[in-house]
């Protein structure tokens, strides 16, 4: 009963306190990809033509609908979206407690799972509102992942099956965007598993493969005819580079691990060296590797493949972010909180692999489970912490933001392309003055 208690109320408190971090921190206003985001789409906010284009599943159609409450009920509010992206964060707890109760863990790896989702490792993310989609877009990944589990232990309806039929087309299409490579990847990778390895149903992993292989290459297809902006991005190739900066993958790649102890930004402030974070990353990595190992050693796969499809899904994660973001020429560039999101999948398939195993074992396997538990917590907590005493900080650069947007029209492009964060003055005045034009955002109060 305490546990179910604990799973039910934590996602509640949890976003009480991201809504009272985000009110503490963060101010309404539009800055750097909001300019973007504006001059597309609000010219008239009603106006179907921008998604009818080749690129429109890059455009995340589900942004179409909140657009248009944002506008009409609350003025364009980029804190409304902030809000939007704490509730789903939330939500996406949900699934987890559910496994929890189901698999009788210990309510106090639980309630760390949970409050885990809430550490501030994912300011950047919460306080850019624009991301609100990729919240919602987690959320479905884990009732899907909780789905399967449910229909591969036997214990799924008819209902269920379906369930993981239409569900990828449904989040791949309307809410996944970037994300849905390792999503269809990762379920991909899981049904082959199911079917070489488990001998499950090969006629059902047939169908699901197909469910999430159409949809991600209508996607690919779309982003195919996407004008991606990267600013500050390097135009020399992979071979250039890697022979300019041989070090500069392995590193970018290992480093990217550490990031789910200690946040860059709260490294940075504790002094912590460049190779210490590379020596943590390895530690993650490490476990990564045990709990990869332990699913098939121990044959965990059997009484649950949760594990393994988080293990999978955050492995890839590292490394689609170490593919894609090379091109920065910046080791630590994997380190950013806007990427903690995606990496915390594997960190909970970690620690559930290392619980499930360590029933029944000796004092070591739980000792290792809770050393690692603890490392994981305590280096968020400290994270957490150095957030909440950077919130003050981070309201009066917003509150210069929305200063610098009240007096556009006084500024040089210099002083708008540092103050919005955003690369193009020209632009920038654009989005202004249609926000001024027409009363929205913090031309509203």
């Amino acid at each position: 009963m305490a546990k179910k208690m604990t799973v039910r109320l934590l996602p509640l408190f949890g976003f009480l306190f991201l809504s009272a971090y985000l009110r503490s921190a963060a101010v309404n206003v539009v800055y750097t990809d909001y300019i973007r985001l504006v001059n597309s789409y609000l010219e008239d906010v009603w106006s179907i033509q921008p998604y009818l284009r080749p690129d429109v599943l890059t455009r995340i159609p589900a942004n179409y609908v909140q657009r248009i409450v944002n506008v009409e009920l609350f003025h364009y509010s980029t804190m409304f979206d902030m809000m939007l992206g704490a509730f789903f964060l939330a939500l996406s707890t949900l699934p987890l407690g559910i496994y929890c109760v189901k698999k009788k863990l210990p309510t106090s790896l639980c309630a760390g799972l949970i409050l885990f989702f809430f550490s501030l490792n994912k300011w950047e993310m919460l306080t850019n509102g624009s991301g609100w989609v990729h919240f919602t877009a987690f959320a479905l990944f884990w009732y899907h992942y909780l789905v399967y589990d449910r229909v591969m232990a036997g214990e799924g309806s008819r209902r269920d099956e379906r369930r993981l039929l239409w569900l990828p087309s449904v989040t791949i299409l309307l809410f996944c965007g970037p994300y849905c490579g390792v999503y269809a990847v990762t379920l991909i990778l899981v049904d082959l598993f199911a079917v070489f390895v488990m001998k499950k149903n090969r006629r059902q992993a047939v169908k699901r493969m197909l469910g999430a292989l159409l949809p991600l290459l209508l996607f690919l297809c779309s982003r195919a005819a996407a004008v991606e902006e990267r600013a500050g991005a390097t135009t020399a190739s992979i071979g250039q580079v890697v022979g300019e900066h041989p070090l500069l993958l392995p590193r970018f790649f290992v480093r990217s691990f550490a990031s789910m102890v200690l946040g860059s930004e709260t490294a940075a402030e504790y002094g912590i060296p460049s190779p210490v974070m590379t020596m943590l990353g390895l530690l993650v990595l490490g476990f990564y590797g045990f709990a990869f190992y332990l699913n098939g050693k121990k044959k965990i796969y059997r009484e649950s493949v949760f594990p393994l499809l988080l293990l999978t899904a955050g492995f890839l994660n590292h490394v689609l972010v170490t593919a894609s973001r090379w091109i920065f020429l910046n080791a630590d560039y994997g380190m950013s909180s806007r990427y903690a999101l995606q990496y915390q999948i594997g960190i909970v398939g970690i620690l559930l692999t290392l619980f499930l195993a360590a029933r029944g074992e000796g004092r070591f396997g739980k000792r290792l489970a809770v050393w690692f538990a603890l490392l994981i917590f305590a280096g968020n907590a400290v994270t957490t912490g150095r957030e909440i005493r950077m919130a003050k900080y981070r309201r009066e650069q917003f509150l210069r933001i929305r200063e610098s947007a009240l007096h556009f029209e006084a500024l040089s492009d210099a002083e708008l392309k540092k103050a919005l964060q955003y690369h193009d003055p020209v632009r920038i005045r654009k989005a202004l003055s249609l926000l001024k034009e027409r009363g929205l955002n913090v031309y509203n109060e």
